[in-house]
């Protein structure tokens, strides 16, 4: 039997409603919608788009239902919330997750700021009402992100169980003025490195950095991309990007639609015509966003990486006219030693407000963390921190 994906509506407080779309199919103005909303939440927004998470969607879906909801109030959309619902091997429904995997650079929920904490609510209540007994895991949140902290606020205060934990990550630097200040913010090491690789180059003709960000070359330029991250360490884990049909899937949409709304850049670095590193990046704004570099290790003793990115920080400032440079993803050692600046991403899970949802907690995460949450235990760990504290303080 085909599955219902008639969407689902239910109606909240105060003029509030909630409609949750079970197929990938939404209205024009919705989507016109969608995109007003990732427009006003900054430069990140260019990873939230109605067409990213498209992008997303066809490649990574799978098997996986959408589950997106939309709050409006009075009829007028102020939040969008894209989900899917998973199940198992058994075709078993395992909860609700957000529409964000390993490929995901940034996931949020799309909210009108004025309607802030009102529109994260009805999300809340409506998954309640309609999907009772369903584990929502949200993925790849930002942990400063203007859902983050008033989300969090609301579920210290309801009844059911939740947790969430953050990390380091996407490493950012701003664009240096200068070469000098380039090299400046370098350690020794690490600009003897740079300069080392760049008489190399330059002994074989130098380097040259190419920038598409379009045309009708643009998938043989991809292609050449992809090649080199394949022929990197990439290659030999199995996790470049032509090593997966679903994620070349991805990076092929993503780069079409990036194209057309002026967001793309590729950056391929070359010696005598031949890819020797490059980078897929998206941009918005004054920020530069790096989501995959690669490069081929048949020319590692020129550091092809090193000089990719001393390329593409001069590139930014004398043609691109970007502030900022966010090399996306998690912390890795090379991406430090540009900067010692990151944000931080992480996980939230709410459990039911249930016997069954409590039940789920603690087979996950055990009776300390429960008790801990309890007032009475939460205000006596405080008074033992603040007794602490004191003592600490005292000469």
């Amino acid at each position: 039997m085909a599955k219902d994906s008639t969407p689902l509506t239910v109606s909240l407080a105060d003029g509030w409603e909630a409609t949750a779309y079970r197929q990938w199919s939404f209205p024009r103005e919705l989507a016109e919608r969608w995109d007003d909303l990732a427009q006003a939440y900054g430069d990140l927004g260019v990873f939230l788009t109605f067409e990213s998470f498209s992008c997303w969607w066809h490649s990574f879906g799978g098997a996986a239902r959408p589950l997106v909801t939309v709050l409006a109030r009075d009829g007028e959309v102020k939040g969008i919330f894209p989900c899917r619902l998973v199940t198992d091997g058994k075709g078993r429904s395992s909860g609700i997750r957000s529409l964000a995997n390993s490929e995901t650079h940034c996931f949020d929920f799309l909210v009108a700021e004025e309607e802030r904490r009102a529109a994260l609510t009805g999300f809340l209540l409506a998954a309640a009402r309609l999907f009772p007994g369903e584990t929502i895991t949200i993925d790849k949140l930002p942990a400063a992100g203007p859902n983050t902290p008033p989300l969090l606020e609301l579920l210290s205060l309801r009844s059911g169980c939740s947790q969430h934990g953050f990390h380091p990550s996407a490493p950012f630097l701003e664009v240096p003025r200068s070469e000098a200040e380039l090299l400046a913010r370098l350690s020794g090491r690490v600009q003897k490195s740079l300069k080392q690789s760049r008489k190399r180059a330059a002994r074989e003709g130098g380097v040259l950095l190419q920038a598409v960000t379009g045309g009708e070359s643009l998938d043989a330029t991809l292609s050449e991309m992809f090649e080199a991250e394949y022929r990197s360490w990439k290659g030999e884990a199995g996790t470049a990007i032509k090593c997966r049909h679903d994620a070349e899937s991805y990076y092929r949409a993503l780069a079409r639609w990036a194209a057309e709304s002026g967001s793309l850049v590729l950056f391929l670095l070359r010696l005598d015509q031949r890819v020797t590193a490059a980078c897929f990046c998206l941009a918005r704004g004054g920020t530069i966003f790096i989501l995959k570099t690669g490069y081929d290790k048949q020319y590692r003793q020129f550091t092809p990486g090193l000089l990719l990115l001393a390329e593409v920080l001069t590139w930014c400032r004398e043609t691109g006219g970007y502030q900022l440079c966010d090399l996306r993803g998690v912390c890795e050692p090379w991406k430090m030693e540009w900067t010692d600046r990151t944000g931080a991403s992480g996980t939230v899970r709410i459990f039911p407000a249930s016997f069954s949802g409590t039940l789920s907690y603690l087979t996950s995460y055990g009776w300390k963390e429960f008790l801990k949450k309890l007032p009475p235990v939460r205000y006596g760990l405080n008074r033992v921190r603040r007794k602490g504290a004191s003592a600490a303080a005292v000469p």
